[in-house]
């Protein structure tokens, strides 16, 4: 006698992209040694029934099955057959392995709907999955490693020479956000089941409010799957911020047993991960309760090292002393008068060439943070046709300081002649202002209340969504040390080289310190219902509001100022969906989707001084997006989608810093001001795509794309007089003409129960501007000699670091292409004892800022017992860019733009530590 084991994935309605009411079901046939079986009889009887058989790889697929509870047989000659019921929710992809009569009951071959490696996408959107709870109980720590391993997806909230934030490699500190298909992070909209996800910028006088959402405020143990959704699709849920496409978050669902999960593991620098899981049922309710700690040393491992510090002093051994060695005066010292010899006046020590100090040794200082995360979800079953779910998500963090150490590496150029000596430093930037400082208490809650009812045949939603995030810095600067001093200045007016003696020296009394809390609340109603056998329509409407106040103080010297941005300052968005689908054929789906969008900001009025009265600007948008798949085979599925989008002026961007010029450390202010003509930018996308289904258990995917970006925002800095004796530079932001993202993305993967497998994907982007707007570089001619950096009549020309063909604002990609791949080999004797290597590559213009390179990690999980296992992580193989950070130069980096001679440095960015991490995973079912 033989046994028929039928595996399933139904997920919850809610798990979907977009509410839908018919599913595809397909699966495959497979015998004991997991070879496919040819011409079994698959039979579907339901609300609707069909019937097919397998082809020469065992694969069969029913197209247009509305949701319900179905049964399935497999019938196999000399094989037997067996019947199994199944919940057809969404999307729903069965394995059926026949199994010798020995084994007793049903055993789970494989999870192939949630499982990102073995996914055949049959939307017309381009769509990978995550599954960030399970990462978590992996031992990862960040978003980083999940998600910049996808085609298509890279990570972009580091900042360009941010070094504060680079040098903490997975730490909860370090800004992730995500950008999709060659998007910036503000064009890309992250949504929790549909409703936006607005975070507060993590680190000070960084992007601001409504840049972007950070996913280093969430935790990963909160959610239990994620959707990468590349392109226009049909079944997008939102056109809002979403020109390159979505990452859509799932809170925890149902639990259909009760179980309870726990893991321990080493962080990269030798602290500890713990994480826990509680997942009980009770009748109708189900409850998931998840908590972790992340407790670390920090990179220099809280040994105390003594770390080299940048600072300016006032007095050197009670003589007055300055760092700026002529011929250089602010703000032309910005580009590199740092650490100088006046033997040597334009060598420049390649760290944060903005700053102007000395080296000071020996500091001790420790990165050591410590963070506290978790969720809880409750659902309710009160009848069939009607549940509730509460889900709650956050994080509490704080690091011991906000001067983070760091190292770099020192190469003397040629005819340098200070008294530093090459080699590699390790350093804490006391003397950093509070744009370079990154949190020492970050705290994130997002709160979550959904019903979903049945509703006639359709499925009714509603959900209510509160967002909160906080952050504070604190950066203050000791008026006397007794320290070693290395480089050059003017001290009581004569030139001095300092090589490493001690001395006493006084600084001038600086304190600062910022708070900014995030509000974020949403609230979402659809209906989604079938319109007969083969057609389903809908609607929804969301709307999201978002203010970001946050309190400033500096005292420099004797001077003092402060202030606060208001929390009336705010903007809400509205967006209606009106969405229809089916199936014309059995091989074909169609969807179409037309989106309504109104953008509402709430800010102060420009013209009142007093900053008393508020204005508000409305702005409406509306377009389609369409998506179709056919399915000439069962193992083909070709994707078309294309539509149109729409991303908000960055509220930051819009409101500008209310009047108040901030002290740039330079000697000169900066001010940005409000400017509410910035428009919303707008775009048209389409992609192309294909997942063909190769024999053994192999999947192709293949996208090719293209976004119009209309009005991109940029901003445009002129000098403009003086303010306290010093220069002041007027920045505002504006919109651009036409700019352009493109790209193509390959992924092959083979996946096996047990023996070989591998993947190899990659993408290739790029993002340039297509053409700016008239009088752009100069109001009276707008003809730019790029070389010389003036027009024909002699006007200076204006916004250099925008250049048609080049490059987006002088901070983002540039026109050479961003290629980035991922490639994996292992060996499986079963779902928990594998080993493989994986490469990852890094294309120019990749977010860590350096040249194109590999870096590789290794995995050995190992299960003693069905509730033991033990996994290896072999993080950064070669070493790759783990220790230290480094300037390049246009010179010796590929697609960094020079603009009127003006070079343009990139800070490059540490990857992380080559480290091994060990961890131990216990689960009870």
């Amino acid at each position: 006698m033989l046994v028929i084991s039928v595996v399933y994935t139904p997920q919850s309605v809610d798990a979907q992209i977009a509410p839908t009411n018919t599913a595809t079901v397909s699966g495959s046939v497979s015998d004991s040694q997991g070879k496919p079986i040819a011409n079994a009889k698959v039979l579907l009887s339901g609300s609707k029934s069909a019937s097919t058989q397998t082809d020469s790889q065992g694969l069969f697929v029913f197209v247009g099955i509305p949701f319900g509870k179905y049964q399935i047989s497999v019938a196999a000659t000399a094989l037997g057959t067996a019947t199994r019921s199944i919940a057809v929710e969404s999307d729903t992809n069965v394995a059926i392995q026949y199994e010798p009569a020995s084994i007793t009951g049903l055993k789970t071959i494989a999870n192939v709907s949630s499982s990102a490696n073995a996914s055949f996408n049959v939307t017309p959107a381009s769509i990978t999955q995550v599954n960030p709870i399970a990462n978590a109980f992996d031992g990862q720590t960040s978003w980083r490693t999940i998600l910049e391993q996808i085609p298509g997806v890279a990570q972009a909230g580091r900042g360009n020479g941010q070094v504060q934030t680079g040098t903490l490699p997975d730490s909860p500190f370090v800004p992730m956000q995500i950008s999709i298909n060659g998007a910036l992070p503000y064009e890309t909209a992250t949504l929790l089941d549909d409703m936006p996800l607005i975070g507060g910028a993590p680190y000070v006088n960084g992007p601001g409010p409504g840049t972007g959402t950070y996913l280093n405020l969430y935790p990963l143990n909160g959610f239990a799957t994620a959707d990468v959704v590349r392109g226009p699709g049909a079944a997008a849920p939102s056109i809002v911020d979403s020109i390159g496409g979505s990452f859509v978050l799932h809170a925890p669902g149902q639990v259909s047993q009760n179980h309870y999960d726990f893991s321990a593991s080493t962080d990269p620098y030798g602290g500890l991960v713990v994480n826990a899981l509680v997942a009980q049922r009770w009748n109708k309710l189900s409850t998931i309760i998840t908590y972790g700690v992340n407790d670390s040393p920090g990179p220099l491992n809280g040994a105390g090292i003594p770390a080299k510090t940048v600072m300016n002093p006032s007095t050197v051994n009670g003589q007055s002393f300055s760092a700026y060695s002529p011929p250089c005066s602010p703000p032309s010292c910005a580009y590199g008068s740092y650490l100088l010899s006046p033997a040597y006046a334009s060598a420049s020590f390649p760290y944060y060439g903005y700053q102007v100090g000395l080296l000071t040794c020996c500091i001790n200082r420790t990165t050591a943070w410590s963070q506290h995360s978790g969720s809880a979800a409750l659902i309710y079953d009160f009848s069939p046709a009607l549940r509730g779910e509460i889900v709650y998500a956050g994080e509490s963090a704080t690091m011991s300081t906000g001067y983070p150490d760091f190292t770099v590496n020192f190469v003397p150029p040629s005819g340098y002649a200070g008294g530093i000596p090459a080699g590699q430093y390790a350093f804490s930037y006391s003397g950093a202002f509070l744009g370079d400082a990154v949190p020492q208490q970050q705290a994130s809650s997002l709160f979550e209340e959904k019903i979903t009812a049945q509703l006639g045949r359709g499925i009714l939603r509603a959900a209510a969504l509160q967002n909160h995030t906080f952050t504070s810095v604190t950066v203050s600067i000791p008026t006397s040390l007794n320290v070693q001093l290395f480089g050059g200045g003017t001290l009581n007016g004569s030139p001095t080289v300092f090589n490493g003696g001690t001395y006493d020296v006084t600084y001038d009394a600086f304190n600062e310190s910022q708070k900014l809390w995030s509000t974020n609340r949403d609230f979402l109603l659809s209906y989604a219902t079938p319109l007969g056998a083969n057609l389903h329509a809908g609607a929804s409407y969301v709307t999201s509001s978002y203010t970001m106040p946050c309190e400033f103080f500096e005292q420099f010297g004797s001077f003092t100022f402060g202030g606060f941005t208001p929390s009336d300052i705010s903007q809400m968005t509205r967006e209606m969906r009106f969405f229809v689908g089916g199936n014309p054929s059995e091989k074909t789906s169609l969807d179409l989707s037309m989106y309504f969008a109104n953008a509402n900001y709430h800010v102060q009025d420009p013209n009142d001084p007093t900053g008393a009265t508020y204005t508000d600007a409305h702005y409406t948008y509306s377009a389609p997006r369409l998506g179709f798949v056919w399915r000439p085979q069962p193992s083909i599925a070709v994707r078309a989608a294309a539509g149109g989008g729409f991303a908000e002026a960055p509220l930051q961007d819009l409101v500008g810093s209310n009047g108040m010029p901030s002290n740039s450390g330079l000697g000169y202010y900066t001010v940005t001001l409000t400017n509410l003509n910035l428009q919303p930018e707008k775009s048209f996308s389409f992609d192309l795509g294909t997942d063909i289904r190769l024999p053994r258990n192999s999947v192709l995917s293949v996208d090719v794309y293209r976004s119009n970006l209309y009005g991109q925002i940029y901003n445009s800095t002129s000098p403009s007089g003086t303010y306290l004796g010093l220069p002041l530079y007027v920045t505002q932001y504006g919109n651009l003409g036409e700019s352009r993202m493109e790209g193509i993305l390959v992924d092959v993967r083979h996946e096996a129960p047990h023996g070989i497998y591998w993947s190899l994907s990659g993408g290739l982007t790029r993002g340039y501007l297509v053409s700016v707007p008239a009088g752009f570089y100069s109001d009276a001619s707008g003809a730019c000699n790029f070389k010389t950096g003036t027009t024909p009549d002699g006007a200076v020309c204006r916004n250099l670091t925008v250049v048609p063909n080049v490059n987006f604002n002088g901070e983002f990609a540039g026109s050479i292409p961003y290629a980035q791949g991922l490639g994996t080999l292992g060996y499986r004797w079963n779902a928990d004892k594998y080993v493989d290597l994986v490469g990852t590559y890094y294309g120019n213009n990749n977010t860590y800022f350096r040249p194109a390179f590999i870096e590789l990690d290794g995995h050995l999980r190992y299960a003693f017992s069905k509730n033991v296992s033990f996994l290896v992580t072999f993080r950064n193989i070669t070493g790759i860019y783990d220790g230290a950070m480094q300037l390049y130069s246009p010179a010796n980096l590929s697609g960094a733009p020079t603009m009127a001679g003006l070079p343009y440095p990139l800070y490059g960015e540490m990857y992380g530590p080559r480290t091994i991490i060990l961890t131990t995973n216990v689960r009870w079912y």
